[in-house]
């Protein structure tokens, strides 16, 4: 069973905008603070549920209508363990030749995207998908890359 994504409210005391937040942008407790919640303040999504957590490894299960996609980001100290529940849906990666690397998912496909390799996940299908991403070993932090949201659509 899983839990419908709570909206943003950005003037309560506790949501990601709000000035003393952990995580608000440009305060001075947030700009060396790890992203650990990239979808509360950087993009949206259809659904995002964090299934187990621990401070070195994280499973969340994320669901992409058609057309939407988890922006350009990398991570510094682990690697992301995909894995296709239902659906189809791209990962795209920059290789350290700058050539981008296509890996379509379908269900029950599995793939790893390993630390500081720059990432999105696409839905580039007519239908919702949905799948799991295992996250570590390794402390989470989400460094969104918005120029390649900009050169690479």
């Amino acid at each position: 069973m899983t839990e419908p994504k709570a909206p943003n409210a950005p003037n309560a005391p506790n949501a990601p905008n709000a000035p003393n937040a952990p995580n608000a942008p440009n305060t001075p407790n947030s700009l060396n603070a790890p992203n650990t919640r990239p979808w509360e303040r950087d993009y949206t999504i259809t659904q995002t549920v964090v299934i187990a957590e621990t401070p070195e490894l994280r499973i969340i299960d994320l669901t992409l209508a058609p057309g939407e996609c988890v922006p350009w980001h990398l991570h510094p100290d682990n690697d992301d363990l995909f894995l296709c529940l239902r659906g189809t849906f791209e990962i795209r990666e920059i290789r350290a030749t700058n050539a981008e690397r296509r890996t379509v998912m379908r269900a029950l496909d599995r793939h790893t995207v390993p630390r500081r390799v720059p990432h999105t996940a696409v839905n580039v299908s007519p239908a919702e998908c949905e799948f799991l991403i295992v996250q570590g070993p390794g402390r989470y932090d989400f460094k969104r890359l918005p120029k390649l949201d900009a050169e690479r659509k």
